[in-house]
């Protein structure tokens, strides 16, 4: 069996890979900004270390054996990754019951089934989570995306590889280069054509991977005179590129892209370049550093569900209470290595046979509970709803709304009626939605909706939306649009191309109405208020306690009033309507932001976005005030 040296260098580079991670999933600000906003690029810190030492691993045995055991790959591979995920999830199992409500907990089950399958990443796409997103903040296996692309990654590549390197042994770097490149093109394509698949889907991911394996490559044609003058300036080089990429990019930037470049190559320098005698190297050694690294595996599997479970239960109201969730993620994951992984690694602590009975009890058990929450419905009785307050109201991610709500982009089929186009995101949907839901109380207009963000209006005379191609049906709604109602949450882009789109669809002839932002709201935990309530006294607020949690809400609204003085002076030099959604969504004299239907039903699933009951809800405001009035 191949044993690799030990290089404490790569597990430094662990310990800022997953220290970065854990602070971006904290969601810790600083002077009113996001720290580290970028620290999701510490999971493709881990792709390029995973494909640097598995291709170690798998061309030395080629080479040395002058063959490959499968076995002894799978086995290890399931010794590494198995045991400490297996146990998270057993462990989560009961704070899930404790407190996720039941629709959630149907979704958690399935997300079970999916991990350990080693298919979480599709499950995710499937039902349109989208990473970063706040709903992905409460659900505990999220982060297990990025293992199942490793893991799909393990199936694929030994077998690969060996093909390679028996057939096409002169060849390979050329070939890995290609298929990297290949890779990057997809990536960069899949970032404009779908970028949720993009995130998650293992060819997006694959040039990470593959960068690894070029290292080790072209570590063959490393010259040691060229190293030994300038390792320590590559290393600082590398340290910058990584550092700085957590700063300088956002998850709303679309990734994996070319521009995700910059840490991918900061690592494969530091990888290439490092050697045990020079000063970074040392520096990179150090004992924290390696400490951190060595149970990063651990903290990685541990920190996503105990921060999830600190927001579902209302658990941390303190920077004390912060500390302590810290502490218990470092005390779990320093168990967990030492009783869990360690054993689990070696051979001679557990047989082999051991191991499997092991794991397959524990797959079986996992699968039975999994089953049992979906057939019995989440158990439903744990969380008694009243009325019409109902589960789907309780749902913490889009996949509910978008299967059964999509209310499309219908063809306008009127003659009479002022043909109203509303162009956004997904903010723009909720808009559209408030009329598509109350059509009766606008008789004199017809709705249609365009999916799209509002700086690539300017190529629509390309019959385009940036690289987008407009489809036939699209195309046909929008010339027949009377009325474009900008809809969105704009993105500053958005803002300093909005004077080239309004003239561009004025050369069409259309009238124009600009809105505000939607008020976003945002308290403690990630959730909102009236969930809050709900949870803690498991029915709904009596008449005084719904005043105090709407006037609660009102002062956790996000400030846009620089966005919509920019909006309003926008309007005013180009002679166009603006429209505050405020004047529906909130009552400013009073100082209160409303929270519930007539019906009791909830206005808002997340801090910005509507249901489907408060599109309802607001279009029947909307109405009653005449705020949409065109004339």
């Amino acid at each position: 069996m191949i044993k690799l040296k030990y290089r404490p260098e790569i597990d430094a580079l662990r310990a800022i890979a997953v220290i970065a991670v854990i602070i971006y999933h904290a969601k810790i600000y600083f002077l009113g900004n996001l720290l580290f906003p970028g620290g999701f690029l510490g999971v493709d810190i881990f792709f390029v270390i995973s494909g640097y030492l598995i291709s170690s691993l798998i061309l030395r045995e080629l080479k040395e054996n002058k063959t490959f055991s499968f076995k002894n790959f799978y086995e290890r591979r399931a010794r590494r990754i198995l045991p400490a995920l297996l146990t998270v999830i057993l462990v989560s199992i009961p704070f899930a019951w404790k407190y996720i409500l039941p629709t959630s907990f149907i979704d958690y089950a399935k997300s079970i089934l999916f991990t350990i399958g080693f298919g979480s990443n599709f499950y995710f796409y499937f039902t349109g989570q989208i990473y970063g997103a706040e709903s992905g903040l409460l659900k505990p296996l999220l982060h297990t995306w990025s293992l199942a692309i490793e893991e799909q990654f393990y199936i694929i590549f030994p077998l690969f590889l060996f093909i390679i390197y028996n057939y096409f042994r002169k060849n390979i770097i050329l070939i890995i280069c290609f298929i990297a490149f290949l890779s990057i093109l997809f990536s960069q394509y899949l970032s404009d054509a779908n970028p949720s698949l993009n995130f998650y889907i293992l060819f997006s991911r694959s040039w990470e991977l593959l960068f690894g394996t070029l290292i080790f490559l072209l570590e063959n044609f490393r010259k040691e005179k060229f190293l030994n003058k300038y390792s320590n300036f590559f290393i600082l080089l590398g340290l910058l590129l990584i550092i700085s990429s957590f700063f300088l990019f956002k998850d709303s930037d679309g990734h994996p892209t070319i521009k995700s470049i910059y840490p991918i190559i900061g690592v494969a320098i530091i990888i290439y370049f490092s050697s045990g005698d020079k000063f970074m190297t040392k520096f990179l050694s150090n004992k924290i550093f390696v400490g951190i690294g060595l149970i990063s595996y651990s903290l990685y599997l541990w920190h996503y569900p105990v921060f999830a479970f600190a927001r579902i239960g209302y658990l941390t109201h303190s920077p004390f209470d912060y500390a302590l969730v810290a502490l218990l993620i470092f005390a779990l994951s320093i168990l967990t290595y030492f009783f869990i992984e360690k054993p689990f690694r070696s051979k001679k602590k557990i047989k082999l046979k051991k191991f499997l009975i092991i794991l397959f009890t524990t797959l079986v058990f996992l699968l039975t509970v999994s089953l049992n929450i979906i057939i019995n419905k989440g158990f439903t009785d744990r969380y008694p709803l009243d009325g019409k307050f109902n589960l789907d109201n309780f749902k913490y991610s889009e996949e509910v709304r978008l299967k059964k709500y999509e209310l499309g982009s219908p063809d306008f089929t009127s003659k009479n009626k002022i043909k109203i186009l509303i162009f956004g995101n997904s903010h723009g949907r909720d808009f559209f939605n408030i009329f598509a839901l109350n059509k009766e109380l606008f008789p004199n207009y017809e709705f249609s909706m365009m999916d799209g963000q509002v700086h690539c209006l300017k190529f629509i005379n390309e019959k385009r939306l940036c690289k987008k191609k407009i489809i036939k049906k699209m195309l046909n709604i929008f010339n027949q649009s009377d009325v474009i109602i900008i809809s969105t949450l704009y993105y500053e882009k958005d803002l300093e191309e909005l004077d080239k789109v309004i003239q561009i669809l004025k050369s069409h002839n259309k009238r124009i109405i600009i809105t505000s932002n939607s008020p976003a709201f945002y308290y403690k935990n990630s959730r909102v208020l009236i969930d809050e309530f709900y949870f803690k006294n498991k029915r709904l607020p009596i008449e005084e306690e719904k005043l105090l949690i709407e006037k609660t809400k009102f002062k956790t609204k996000e400030n846009h009033n620089l966005t919509h003085q920019i909006l309003k002076e926008i309007s005013r030099r180009n002679n166009i309507k603006f429209l505050n959604k405020d004047d529906y969504i909130c009552n400013d004299t009073e100082q209160m932001c409303f929270i519930l239907t007539e019906e009791n039903e909830k206005i808002n699933y997340n801090s910005s976005h509507i249901t489907l009951a408060g599109a309802k809800y607001f279009g029947k405001k909307i109405a009653a005030s005449n705020w949409l009035k065109i004339d």
